[in-house]
């Protein structure tokens, strides 16, 4: 029996309304700050700044001036002085890993044949500028900072700016957060949190100019401003609350899959941890020392956890791999690991099917959080169905390039007289007619 927030279900026994749930995870939420998020984002679009500034007055208890959101270049340099040496190495480490797998990343023009005397190519460019939010609420993540920028530093990106929510309800970023986005490109800092933040960087104020692009995950109101401002800017993708899921045939050692299924689901009250398993002894056996686990996390975590556990947090045994595999196909979530003696057998067999933002293989979540390489930056809530993680191509436009000679012409000249005939374009076919004598070659 389990005794603690964390249970385990049998797939076959939940009912439509509890697998629902567990299937929707944080989007009911997602939905019921739509109407607020609206009215902040109409809020900045009409007052810009004194709107964000009033925000944070509120939040730190103290009137600010609508400049103070700016972070200056000297408090950007003295910012360094404030972290621990120690955090500071372990950044510029994350930093080597981060880059060297996203410069892989980097697309390569071409140019090709079509056919004889037609010419098609594509050309790839960095945006001109990104704007990338990184939470503060409940913690300080300059490894986010990290992820964010060291993808638009590499794509070739000039102007990269950072907005972050007060640091501890004082009226200043999270030092180490500023130092990882310097380490990792970015040039210019705000404090400015969640659905301002996004609106700024998409609409643009006096002090905080439009963005071409805007990234970077958070909780409700930061998913669903993304998702609203997306007529003015191009969003990198749907991140939300944080999803962590492990499945397993139950050949693992308990305490590695614990932990793991823990990893994820302490980042905040609305975020998930699960196992999927096809052994009931096993989803007990992991399940009864989560519940014992979680009294070792110190508050806030602990708080979260079971907060999660009392959600959509916990186990849930299938008949066999192929029933899991499809309830984590029509889930698709943010991280997805495999533990098990058998996990390269498994990863193989079903790679194609599953759907997730990243996939880690008997490796714990929080590896790939700070500085496997792959971004940690990743879509929630079922998006991992169509989207991918945060990589330089956000970063990035393309253009294509056409050309034809005066033998693409010939080879050409009556599919597009054609075309043009039947769908109706008269200049289409006298465009494509006048240019039979190739002058131009």
């Amino acid at each position: 029996m389990e005794d603690g927030p964390f249970r385990v279900y049998e797939y076959s026994s939940l009912d439509k309304e509890a697998l629902n749930k567990i299937i929707e995870r944080s989007t009911p939420e997602i939905i019921s700050v739509k109407q607020s998020v609206e009215k902040i984002i109409k809020d900045v679009k009409e007052r810009g700044d004194e709107a964000i500034a009033e925000f944070i007055s509120q939040q730190i208890g103290k009137s600010i001036k609508e400049s103070e959101i700016v972070v200056d270049k000297e408090t950007v340099k003295l910012s360094w002085n404030k972290v621990d040496p120690h955090v500071i190495f372990a950044i510029k480490k994350m930093a080597v890993n981060i880059k060297k797998f996203h410069r892989r990343q980097l697309p390569r023009d071409y140019i090709i044949n079509t056919q004889r005397g037609v010419y098609a190519g594509m050309m790839h460019f960095p945006v001109d500028s990104a704007g990338l939010y990184v939470p503060s609420g409940k913690g300080s993540f300059p490894s986010v900072s990290l992820m964010l920028a060291v993808p638009a530093n590499v794509a070739g990106v000039k102007r990269i700016a950072i907005a972050s929510p007060p640091h501890e309800n004082r009226l200043e970023m999270d030092p180490a957060s500023i130092v990882a986005g310097v380490v990792g490109g970015a040039n210019e800092f705000y404090i400015a949190g969640g659905a301002h933040a996004i609106a700024a960087f998409a609409y643009g104020t006096k002090r905080i100019h439009k963005v071409d692009t805007v990234a970077g995950p958070g909780g409700p109101y930061t998913f669903m401003a993304k998702m609203l401002v997306n007529d003015a800017v191009k969003i990198d993708l749907p991140a939300g609350p944080s999803e962590g899921m492990v499945i397993s045939d139950g050949n693992a050692d308990i305490l590695k899959v614990a932990w793991n299924v823990l990893n994820e689901a302490e980042h905040g009250p609305d975020s998930i941890g699960l196992l999927l398993t096809t052994s009931k002894a096993f989803a007990s056996d992991v399940i009864n020392l989560m519940n014992d686990l979680v009294n070792k996390v110190p508050e806030p975590r602990k708080g979260f956890l079971i907060s999660g556990g009392h959600k959509y947090s916990g186990a849930i045994v299938f008949n066999t791999m192929n029933e899991l595999v499809k309830f984590v196909h029509d889930f698709a979530p943010e991280h997805l690991a495999i533990e098990s003696k058998n996990a390269n057998k498994i990863f193989n067999r079903y790679k194609e099917t599953l759907r997730a933002g990243t996939i880690v293989i008997n490796t714990p979540f929080s590896a790939g959080n700070y500085g496997i390489g792959p971004n940690s930056t990743l879509p929630t809530n079922g998006f991992a169905k169509m989207y991918s993680g945060l990589n330089v191509m956000n970063f990035m436009r393309s253009v294509t390039y056409e050309k034809i000679t005066l033998t693409g012409w010939k080879n050409m000249i009556d599919t597009v007289k054609t075309m043009a005939s039947y769908e109706g374009f008269p200049s289409h076919k006298y465009a494509m007619e006048s240019r039979q004598m190739g002058e131009y070659e």
